[in-house]
């Protein structure tokens, strides 16, 4: 780390990256109406979802920034409540809500892929959170300052997975 700056961890037990591609792929493939029950609520706002979910990629590459579409997941399977007074301001409570906002997971009518789906996520989720966990106690430990690790809660954590095109396509 002191020389490169960079870490690739791989042969994760218990992991599958091709897993999480085919159910991605498969996801990613379906038509939009299966997939609207999981878009954020910026594409739908009969949805509760600011965060996580589905975004979809927009039409319009040339005047927008998100030109693929995205599936993000947290730490959450359900919402923490919340007492309103621990906020000293909106922003605050913005960010909280955001955080500490539940997964959605898809609900296709194919209960065997809805259930694999979020099983392997929720997996995948687990083993990268606590490898990111990890890291940073080596962080703490290698600067000798044990303060650094508990500056990262586990609401810190998420995972996003893009699909375009170029990254999907079978090899």
């Amino acid at each position: 780390m002191k020389e490169f700056g960079f870490f690739y961890v791989v042969d994760v037990p218990e992991y599958s990256a091709s897993m999480e591609l085919k159910y991605l792929t498969k996801f990613f493939s379906l038509p939009e109406d299966l997939k609207s029950s999981t878009v954020v609520s910026g594409y739908n706002t009969t949805n509760e979802n600011v965060f996580r979910g589905y975004h979809p990629g927009l039409d319009d590459v040339k005047n927008s920034l998100q030109y693929k579409d995205v599936y993000n997941i947290g730490p959450h399977e359900t919402r923490l409540s919340m007492d309103e007074e621990e906020f000293t301001n909106p922003l605050e409570k913005m960010q909280s809500d955001i955080l500490q906002e539940a997964n959605v997971w898809p609900n296709t009518g194919d209960e065997e892929f809805d259930c694999k789906f979020k099983k392997t996520f929720q997996q995948g989720f687990k083993i990268r959170r606590t490898i990111g966990q990890h890291f940073i106690e080596s962080i703490s430990r290698s600067l000798n300052v044990p303060e650094f690790s508990g500056l990262f809660d586990d609401d810190e954590y998420e995972f996003s997975a893009w699909h375009s095109d170029v990254i999907l396509k079978e090899k």
